[in-house]
């Protein structure tokens, strides 16, 4: 699930768009790329 959200971000989809296509929360979607992006 994670990896979808993070392709999707990257391909140019917003928050919103990406959370209504895989039926997630918004809040799930930033947590996931919050947590995705490398430390540093």
């Amino acid at each position: 699930m994670k990896e979808q959200i993070v392709e999707m971000a990257f391909n140019g989809s917003g928050v919103r768009d990406t959370a209504r296509v895989l039926k997630i929360g918004i809040n799930t979607v930033i947590r996931a790329l919050k947590n995705s992006r490398p430390a540093g």
